[in-house]
């Protein structure tokens, strides 16, 4: 009986970004509703995948309508801005705690976890979406390229030469040099960018902003390993083969969307 010889890991994640990658830019250039709905998907069920790690929370159940009811009020204004979300977002407050009371001795554990994922799966990301509509579309894959080439870089650097261990009792795998690659590969993109995104920049400019996405994504990343670790699971769910989960996948992601909005706000483009 002939067994087919199994995909190595490398070959999964480049496969898997080969097919994903493509819509994903379509999508988040196409229109600003497309940018929109692009971003409540990914916090939808990073949300859900982050509720699953640290609460053992199923992914469908009725904590799910929380999280829908939670995007709703965040991104609403952006089509209706109107006071009476305010006046919505005090209700879901509410909704909260008696979401808390469900489980009478883990109610503070509850929130605060809750809570903490709304910042994480949806306000972090959120601001990818404010730099696309304020700043223009094109700005924003400018800058998620400059995330996914430290990505690879500290990857492929790190695959191949990691010898140094930054913290391994939260993450073995990653490495000094892991770490350098990632830093070089982003500023050099970030110096490269500028001739092929018109962002008016100077070359010192361009090296800054590269070491602070390419730091903020390390620490997003340390930051998920970190939770898998403590809650003893070794990817947040199965969205991309050689990936992992949603989380998996957009750690750095998040955690570097305010980063790029302020960024871009103090030194333009």
């Amino acid at each position: 009986m002939n067994h087919s010889p199994q995909p190595t890991e490398f070959k999964l994640r480049t496969r898997s970004i080969i097919l994903s990658l493509p819509p994903f830019l379509f999508l988040m250039v196409f229109r600003d509703w497309t940018l929109v709905m692009v971003f409540i998907i990914l916090s939808f069920f990073a949300f859900q995948e982050f509720l699953r790690l640290v609460l053992s929370i199923p992914s469908w159940n009725r904590t799910f309508l929380l999280i829908v009811i939670a995007l709703v009020f965040f991104y609403l204004p952006i089509f209706y801005p109107h006071p009476y979300v305010t006046i919505g977002w005090y209700g879901f407050f509410l909704l909260l705690v008696f979401w808390g009371f469900l489980d009478r001795g883990r109610i503070t554990e509850r929130i605060g976890f809750f809570l903490f994922g709304m910042v994480y799966c949806i306000i972090l990301p959120y601001f990818w979406v404010k730099t696309g509509l304020d700043f223009g579309r094109l700005t924003l894959v400018g800058f998620a390229l400059l995330i996914w080439l430290n990505d690879i870089g500290a990857y492929l650097i790190g695959k191949k030469w990691g010898r140094h261990k930054i913290v391994p009792i939260i993450s073995p795998g990653k490495s000094w040099e892991g770490l350098g690659g990632g830093v070089v590969l982003t500023c050099g993109g970030a110096v490269l960018f500028p001739l092929l995104f018109s962002f008016q920049r100077s070359p010192a400019q361009s090296v800054v902003i590269g070491l602070t996405i390419a730091l903020i994504g390390f620490l997003g990343d340390l930051l998920e390993s970190a939770l898998k670790r403590e809650f003893q699971m070794k990817d947040s769910g199965q969205f991309l083969p050689g990936h992992g989960g949603f989380l998996d996948r957009f750690d750095s992601f998040f955690f570097a969307g305010p980063a790029v909005y302020f960024i871009h706000s103090w030194w333009g483009g």
